[in-house]
């Protein structure tokens, strides 16, 4: 059983975009911006360096830096979970310890990526990381992209740790959430992975959230959270169907990531494209004005529900 509070990650947790200059360089007053309008919406906790973030497309410095900017900015407003996954669990160690430091809330990682590891490996992968850092942990599964698949075994190993305080569960199916929550116990935390099954998840035992879309739409997910915690589970399928189709409309760009950063940059905050191998989307795009205006008429439409 974890020894830390956690009772801090029950809510809507934003997966952070890393804003770049045109140029293509880390800009870190724009990562400030960033936070404090998540702040402004009403979110309470950020995800940093992970796959929304580009985490694998920066390096360890440029990883370090953001870090700070965003810990600096949130201050008491927000608790910052860092994602300190690497191909190498040297540098995964580094930027745990460095998260620590920084004054981050808590931790988070994927296996090792690239090459296909044992569960021994990976087990000594993330209890490196753990060792790294007296701060929460929360194990990021997401076999589609790692190619890595958590098996009860080693989740139950894992438990064993006393800092392991839960898991993003992206996994395709649903009903993972409701083993890792039964194994975990009420005092584990496990966040919903898949954007487009926040309810389902929800309704599968997740106690929070963490994704991608976000930060296109966060009124949208605060919205949906609230429904679910208020038991207006009819009306939290409405919602949900809303979402969703937005999200499937972010997915119809060359990428999600560059749509989801214009969406942001529409908004008023500029942060940049998303670096290579990732596309842009243009602004000027008559879909994604479309889509802008779309998600900004069902925030006015939701307000009340």
């Amino acid at each position: 059983m974890s020894k830390y509070d956690v009772n801090r990650f029950r809510n809507v947790t934003v997966a952070l975009n890393t804003p770049f200059t045109a140029s293509g360089d880390l800009d870190l007053a724009a990562a400030k911006k960033l936070t404090r309008y998540y702040i402004n919406k009403g979110i309470k906790s950020l995800y940093v360096c992970g796959s929304t973030g580009e985490g694998f497309l920066l390096d360890n410095e440029e990883r370090m830096k953001l870090v700070e900017a965003v810990v600096d900015e949130a201050g008491d407003d927000l608790s910052v979970i860092v994602h300190v996954g690497c191909p190498s669990t040297r540098h995964a160690v580094m930027l745990a310890a460095h998260a620590q430091k920084a004054g981050a809330a808590a931790t988070s990682a994927v296996p090792c990526v690239y090459y296909h590891l044992g569960e021994e490996s990976v087990y000594q992968h993330w209890t490196k990381i753990t060792e790294a850092a007296d701060l929460p942990f929360f194990i990021y599964n997401i076999p589609q992209l790692t190619g890595f698949n958590l098996s009860m075994p080693l989740f139950n190993r894992m438990l064993e740790n006393e800092r392991v305080a839960g898991i993003k569960c992206s996994s395709d199916p649903c009903h993972d959430i409701l083993r890792f929550k039964q194994a975990g116990g009420k005092d584990f935390i496990v966040f919903n992975g898949p954007d487009e099954q926040f309810l389902a998840g929800r309704l599968m035992g997740a106690d929070a959230a963490i994704g991608g879309t976000y930060g296109a739409m966060p009124e949208l997910y605060l919205k949906l959270d609230e429904l679910i915690r208020r038991g207006e589970i009819a009306k939290a399928q409405e919602m949900q169907v809303k979402v969703t189709l937005f999200i499937y409309r972010l997915c119809s760009f060359p990428s999600m990531y560059g749509a989801c950063k214009t969406i942001i940059r529409m908004d008023g905050v500029n942060i940049g494209d998303p670096r290579l191998p990732f596309l842009p989307v243009d602004e000027h795009d008559p879909e994604i004005i479309k889509l802008y205006q779309d998600i900004r008429s069902a925030v006015e439409e939701t307000k009340n529900w």
